[in-house]
């Protein structure tokens, strides 16, 4: 069972990205009531002992990786990610390329070793491997005009569960800002192609209930980094 990945199929979920480091953030973030959190690995700081303790602390939590890589994929699932995010895929052969590093053969290519390691409780659970395959959700982020491109071929990968957009580097892609009607007009039609495939969508970007009611599955509500930050000058 993955409940991430079973309560997109019911509608739309509210989550929010945990930029702040240690177990107390992901803690107090897990038990706020969102339906998912994000540790990010990729504009936060890559630090496989700090994800640890946040995994053992919000045990759900999704982690972003720095990047497309199947050691980072498989250091991630070891320490006990159940749900991972994926950036910059670009192309359906990306996608594909991400899924395999996340099942074990002969579904993909992940290496054995989990059974030592946290996700398999240091040998204690001994169901781990067999169940792996079935309970690991693969999110995928569309950044880029390539990607949008290739949009129905990346949605159309089997073991893809949710095209999570960024619109900071799809609209640095088209050399404008997250704002401009041009990227919210593309933005938009992303999202209702892939309404229209069955895909759930995902997105982090300001007035996150806009973009629950243009399809997407999957809203960021915001950042514990930048909350924090504002609520403190706020103080002021």
């Amino acid at each position: 069972m993955n409940a991430i990945r079973d309560n997109l199929a019911r509608g739309v979920t509210r989550g929010l990205w945990q930029n702040l480091p240690g177990p107390e953030a992901a803690d107090l973030a897990a038990r706020v009531g969102f339906d998912w959190i994000v540790i990010d690995g990729e504009h936060g700081a890559w630090d496989p002992g700090d994800i640890r303790r946040r995994l053992i602390a919000a045990p759900d939590a999704i982690v972003r990786v720095p990047a497309n890589e199947a050691w980072l994929l498989k250091q991630v699932l070891d320490l006990g990610a159940r749900t991972v995010l994926v950036p910059m895929v670009n192309s359906a052969e990306e996608a594909r390329a991400a899924v395999a590093a996340c099942r074990y053969p002969p579904d993909g290519i992940r290496g054995k070793g989990a059974a030592f390691a946290r996700a398999g409780m240091y040998s204690l659970d001994s169901g781990y491997e067999a169940q792996a395959n079935a309970e690991i959700s693969v999110w995928v982020q569309a950044e880029s005009r390539a990607a949008l491109d290739a949009l129905e071929d990346i949605a159309a990968v089997e073991g893809v569960d949710c095209v999570f957009f960024g619109p900071g580097d799809l609209s640095a892609d088209m050399g404008a800002s997250p704002s401009d009607p041009a990227v919210i007009a593309v933005l938009e039609n992303a999202i209702a192609r892939l309404v229209a495939v069955g895909t759930p969508a995902g997105i982090f970007a300001a007035d996150p209930e806009r973009w629950a009611r243009a399809g997407a599955r999957a809203v960021a509500l915001g950042s514990d980094a930048v909350v924090l930050a504002q609520g403190l000058r706020a103080l002021l």
